[in-house]
């Protein structure tokens, strides 16, 4: 554990006696990370919305939205269609959910049998979809798939060749806002639809990946192949190296998925090797209710690591760690070039297994008298423009300048976009604000 010193002076004759920062070995409830749940919905079916409210996990801030389409398949989406579709986002946006939606012909494997048999119909359909991604922007984190193959993940389907899956992602593009990424099931059909970049600065079309069958096998039931890179960039590439190309482009787009009971290659899983692959793969959310076998497994073990969470589920700890955890590890306080401000230096580190993707605002609160409201200061991070991810294991200076008096001071989060509370693992209190302590004389 890295420990915070309890006491700054500065000339001013004010100290800081700061509150207790010790990082607390549970989960926070942030926006687009963690785990998930699917919901699953028929296009062509009401939903009963007042059921579905009491099957929500408030603790969640992902939900999947899975609509099967697959009764349209003869027919382009109709107005009763597409008004229920939107009253079931209305229903997740309301719910405060951030979503990844996923929109396809088939839920249950069968796509073959589902799927239209003219692609005009397909591209129509896709032109349709992208119409609902620009209606609920600011509540659609993640967009999956292309709409083709069993349960919608793009393979094991008549429409299989990359002319195709291009001419989708194009349609797509014309209408995905930004904040919203899209998402394919496999590394080499992200590298299908884009150009071989040998730069290196993948990412750049906001598209990641998802892949639902994370330690099912070696090859993780062919999301990864045999072949080495040198036989070409739109080829599944052997495992270590579709590692490294995850590594390095889910840096800037988000990954997630599925982890699948697979008994041979159980076997061969250790806590540590999976928390390697996770952080890996940068991972970002989790679904928690498949496959209980796998999450069985991880509840038996124990984590072995950093000492705050040493002896503690393995599984509470992976879950603290999907995508982005901000951990305060030290304050500093001066006012040594005079005036009637200092200057206050946090130190914030992303320890999660991802990035923090979308722009934050941090704010410095400070209350001179109890029950008064308090003052905010918006902070700077040091060397770093706000465009920028915040990449895990990456450390960032938070900087304002304060006013020389006596106050109790809080650090407090929010994602721009709309506000919603971002958490740090050091602790908060009911509005989300972590304590940082009080400039006393």
């Amino acid at each position: 554990m890295k420990f915070l010193k309890r006491l700054k002076r500065s000339d001013s004759g004010l100290k800081l006696n700061m509150a207790d920062l010790a990082e607390r070995p549970e989960d926070v409830c942030s926006p687009c990370r963690g785990w998930y749940q699917i919901y699953t919905f028929q296009a062509d079916e009401e939903p009963d919305f007042g059921e579905l409210e009491w099957c929500l996990d408030r603790k969640d801030t992902l939900a999947l939205v899975f609509v099967d389409i697959g009764g349209y398949r003869d027919r382009k989406l109709d107005a009763e269609a597409l008004g229920r579709i939107r009253r079931i986002l209305s229903f997740f946006q309301d719910n405060g959910y951030d979503m990844i939606l996923r929109v396809a012909y088939d839920h249950q494997g069968k796509a073959v049998e589902r799927e239209p048999y003219f692609w005009d119909q397909v591209k129509e359909h896709m032109h349709q979809v992208g119409e609902l991604l620009r209606d609920y922007r600011e509540r659609i984190f993640i967009y999956q798939g292309l709409l083709t193959g069993n349960w919608g993940e793009m393979h094991t389907t008549r429409f299989q060749d990359e002319k195709k899956r291009k001419e989708l992602w194009e349609i797509l593009q014309g209408y995905r806002p930004e904040g919203t990424y899209a998402a394919v099931r496999r590394p080499s059909y992200w590298r299908q639809l884009h150009g071989e970049q040998k730069n290196g600065k993948y990412g750049e079309e906001d598209m990641g990946l998802f892949d639902d069958a994370m330690f099912a096998s070696e090859d993780h039931l062919g999301t990864f192949g045999t072949l080495s890179r040198e036989n070409g960039w739109g080829e599944a590439w052997r495992r270590e190296e579709e590692l490294d190309f995850e590594e390095e482009l889910c840096r800037s787009v988000p990954n997630g998925g599925e982890a699948v009971f697979g008994e041979e290659f159980q076997e061969k899983l250790t806590p540590k090797l999976v928390e390697d692959i996770l952080r890996r793969m940068h991972i970002t959310y989790l679904n928690k209710a498949y496959d209980s076998r796998i999450l069985d497994v991880w509840k038996q073990w124990k984590y072995t690591g950093a000492e705050e969470w040493n002896g503690k589920s393995f599984y509470d700890y992976i879950g603290a760690h999907l995508g982005y955890r901000l951990v305060i590890r030290s304050v500093r306080f001066q006012s040594g070039w005079g005036g009637d401000s200092g200057r206050m230096e946090i130190t914030v580190e992303n320890t999660g297994f991802a990035s923090l993707y979308q722009e934050a605002e941090f704010w410095l609160e400070s209350v001179e008298e109890e029950n008064t409201p308090p003052e905010s200061i918006r902070m700077k991070t040091a060397g770093k423009s706000k465009e920028e991810v915040w990449n895990s294991g990456e450390s960032r200076i938070l900087l304002c300048d304060v006013p020389l008096k006596a106050q109790q001071l809080w650090l407090r989060a929010n994602r721009k976009a709309d506000g919603s509370c971002i958490r740090f693992a050091n602790g908060c209190d009911k509005d989300g604000r972590t304590k940082i302590g009080e400039l006393e004389r």
